[in-house]
């Protein structure tokens, strides 16, 4: 039996048993009138009003038992057609495309195992803060549904991937993203998480795995997703203990059990770093490893990735980087910072310029290297770069050290 047939089983299964167990459907596929759609039934006996009131608070004390993270027992089935396309997959569960069954428009629905979560309670809070939330920066969850096996959440569908992938894509030995595109990216995701702090909610698993584009165009905006380690934490509720989250991207006060929000600058700051040269801050061969890295506090900017970035994109992940989280921003500072609020145009110039000078530097060591056999040719298209550069140079008006001259 296949993925497929076996969750259309349980679904079936599921549903066989709340209808054996209530005497009823799904309390969406009723009429007002006691006439159920699609048949021809004709109307159902009247009751008195206190059977009716005895009949529906056995039907609520049942949704709760067998639904506990909604208290509603809804079929999703019965809206949506749920593909067995998966989109993505998860520890208790797994995304697929669904499209709802009258408007035709698709979304996606995670769907979640709820004999696999092992905190049903965050399932509740992920559902309830997913209501309340309304942000562009931020996922927008379109329904909710429980049946006796799953949760479901139905989304908005984003086609764009994931930010992971986008810097798999662009990694190389010289970096990873312009700070144009790393800048745009990050000022989105401040924002979204200015918006969650303003409301007292921390995410604390803010990764690039939980970044995703909108679409594939270019300039699309990002949201951020999955809330299931998210809480409330207000400002003068006691700091928070457990250490959740990702290990690569945890602040140092998490490993201590005493932090607050600014865990997630921690988080953007370790993106920042990873969107400008492809690789973490805080590496190790085991999340011990990695942790003992973040303890430490220690982190380079080594060459080549580092060498053409500029010294604002360095100062704001010097700025968020901070093991006091007192002494680092909070997301609202993070955003004013001048690399962030600067002009973009400025960024790139300034970017541009110390890349260049890089290259210019790194073609004069190849054809003046002691010992070193380079043919005519192979010369000429040296010094034609060398000049290229050079001229790029003069257009970004940047004063070049003498000996580089």
């Amino acid at each position: 039996m296949t993925t497929t047939d076996n969750h259309t089983f349980r679904l079936s299964s599921s549903l066989f048993y709340y209808h054996k167990m209530t005497g009823r459907r799904s309390p969406r596929r009723t009429c007002p009138e006691g006439i159920e759609t699609g048949t021809k039934h004709l109307p159902k006996k009247q009751l008195t009003s206190s059977t009716r009131s005895t009949m529906a608070s056995i039907r609520d004390e049942q949704d709760r038992k067998l639904c506990p993270v909604t208290g509603i027992f809804r079929d999703i089935s019965a809206d949506y057609h749920v593909s067995s396309r998966v989109l993505g997959t998860g520890h208790y569960g797994c995304v697929r495309e669904c499209r709802h069954r009258l408007t035709g428009n698709t979304f996606a629905v995670k769907s979640v195992d709820k004999s696999k979560a092992r905190r049903l309670d965050h399932l509740r809070r992920e559902v309830y803060l997913l209501k309340k939330m309304k942000h562009s920066g931020i996922i927008n969850m379109v329904d909710y549904y429980e049946d006796a096996d799953d949760l479901h959440i139905v989304t908005e569908r984003y086609t764009g991937g994931e930010l992971f992938d986008r810097i798999s894509d662009k990694t190389t030995p010289d970096g990873c993203l312009s700070e144009e595109e790393a800048a745009g990216i990050i000022r989105s995701l401040l924002k979204a998480v200015v918006y969650l702090h303003n409301n007292d909610i921390v995410h604390r698993d803010i990764k690039p795995e939980n970044v995703l584009f909108e679409s594939s165009r270019k300039g699309a905006g990002i949201r951020l997703i999955d809330f299931g380690l998210a809480r409330r934490h207000l400002p003068d509720d006691p700091p928070m203990a457990n250490p959740v989250g990702t290990a690569y991207y945890m602040a140092p006060e998490v490993l201590e059990h005493r932090y607050g929000k600014a865990c997630d600058v921690w988080s953007v700051g370790v993106i920042a770093y990873i969107l400008l040269c492809g690789y973490p801050p805080f590496n190790g061969q085991s999340d011990s490893a990695i942790f003992d890295a973040i303890r430490e506090g220690c982190y380079d900017l080594p060459e080549p990735a580092w060498s053409s970035k500029s010294v604002k994109a360095k100062s704001f992940i010097f700025s968020l980087l901070r093991m006091d989280p007192g002494l680092r921003l909070t997301a609202d500072e993070a955003l004013n910072h001048p690399w962030i609020q600067g002009s973009c145009s400025n960024n790139t110039e300034e970017g541009k310029q110390d890349d260049a000078t890089a290259r210019l530097n790194s073609l004069r060591k190849e054809i003046q290297k002691p010992g070193a056999s380079v043919d005519d040719a192979r010369k000429e298209d040296t010094m034609t770069k060398i000049k290229s550069l050079r001229q790029t140079i003069k257009s970004l008006r940047i004063s070049v050290h003498p000996r580089a001259a």
